[in-house]
């Protein structure tokens, strides 16, 4: 991994984030006559989707295979709508999370003008962009200065989920960390938890923060469930991308420092 980018102070990318990028670019998209939104899955689907949505466009979809570094649209339904754009001297906006220093938007980017034969009816949006990036985007968040977290990154974080900041992809699942989930046991304060609620940890607090916090960090966990509010309020601070729920009358309530 890159490991000057590693070193960024870490940026979360919020779901309100995107759609105020989205917002912003509406206006010029309008003006661009764009015609048609492809988003790259997975990291492009729902910027596309709020995109189509704001501007009242189809969207569709581009699979990419990142082992064949091969680009795809299954649905030949979209070849119909390109040629479509194509004669109305419309544009297609490819639409994807990251421009790296890989080669996912750069494969997809390439795979597009193969049909569509012309670079002036591509335009290219991604929600992170950075000095170093491989394909140069049209519009995008200027995120060299940090490291961006998106939603979809904060509960598998691997090499595989910042594959476009890896060089070598040599044991891409050694270090996949799937989520874990811990309830803080404390009697004054009982969870009730529901069998669903599945729990992978289980630490009793007993009044010893520094302990408990000491277990806690060890774990590493994406989700805490916790009744305590004084106690919640030291996770938020201490845990901030960790995802704390309260439970009042078999429900349970998010809380989030990144919310």
């Amino acid at each position: 991994m890159n490991t000057e980018f590693s070193r960024l102070p870490v940026y979360f990318y919020g779901y309100e984030d995107i759609e105020t990028f989205c917002l912003s670019k509406r206006e010029q998209l309008v003006q661009e006559n764009i015609g048609l939104i492809l988003g790259i899955l997975r990291g492009g689907a729902i910027p596309a989707l709020m995109l189509s949505q704001m501007l009242g466009l189809p969207v569709e979809f581009v699979h990419y295979d990142r082992r064949e570094a091969k680009a795809e649209i299954n649905n030949r339904k979209v070849f119909d709508l390109v040629n479509s754009c194509i004669a109305e001297g419309k544009r297609i906006l490819l639409v994807d999370d990251v421009a790296g220093v890989g080669y996912t938007l750069a494969n997809c980017y390439e795979y597009l003008l193969s049909f569509v034969g012309d670079e002036s009816l591509i335009k290219v949006l991604t929600l992170v962009h950075h000095a170093d990036s491989r394909t140069e985007a049209d519009h995008y968040k200027d995120c060299s200065s940090v490291r961006a977290i998106l939603p979809w990154e904060r509960y598998i974080t691997s090499r595989q989920c910042l594959d476009d900041f890896v060089k070598e992809e040599a044991a891409l699942l050694e270090d996949q960390r799937y989520k874990k989930t811990l309830a803080i046991d404390d009697f004054a304060y009982p969870l009730n938890l529901k069998q669903e609620w599945k729990v992978d940890f289980h630490v009793e607090f007993n009044g010893d923060q520094h302990s408990l916090l000491h277990t806690i960090k060890a774990v590493g966990p994406e989700e805490i469930y916790c009744n305590n509010e004084s106690l919640i309020e030291v996770l938020l601070e201490a845990f901030p991308f960790s995802i704390i729920y309260k439970t009042i009358n078999n429900k349970r309530y998010r809380i989030s420092a990144l919310d």
